[in-house]
């Protein structure tokens, strides 16, 4: 096996892996627990989780455009007028963007030549992977402050 292959099948495991850490914090999550304030001005657990779909749904769409017009409604997700959504929609919309995020992770395979736009596609998955992390790490945070387990990665 070539190393670029073992590579890229961990980096894949890997971000897989931290999906499915995300949706086992969010998933037991309650209405009240989604939107309790542990600290005025901060963002309740809720307020973080809808932002990382926001966030991922917004760079695919930056990169993808009509290919990804079903997220659109995602795309609402940060305004201050939008309602708080369930543990089951916030599910919903990391499944959602996480089946376009894959279908870009495995176009082709590990050896072909990849073009000047594949290359700018795989840009905006790292970048939008970049914004994911950070924001879960805010949310285990305010999981573990609240007595709950966080994104265990």
């Amino acid at each position: 096996m070539l190393r670029a292959t073992i590579a890229e099948t961990r980096a894949f495991e890997s971000w897989q892996d931290y999906q499915e850490a995300l949706k086992r914090a969010i998933a037991p999550l309650t209405e009240e627990q989604l939107q309790r304030r542990l600290i005025p001005g901060l963002r309740t657990s809720g307020e973080i989780a809808e932002h990382i779909v926001f966030g991922r749904a917004l760079h695919l769409h930056r990169t993808l455009g009509e290919e990804v017009a079903e997220l659109t409604p995602l795309l609402r997700w940060d305004d201050t007028d939008d309602p708080p959504h369930t543990a089951t929609e916030i599910l919903h919309g990391l499944e959602l963007t996480w089946r376009f995020i894959t279908a870009c992770l495995m176009r082709g395979s590990p050896n072909d030549a990849i073009s000047e736009e594949e290359v700018s596609i795989m840009q905006s998955i790292w970048g939008l992977l970049d914004h994911d992390l950070p924001h879960a790490g805010e949310l285990s945070l305010l999981l573990g402050a609240d007595g709950m387990p966080g994104v265990e990665i």
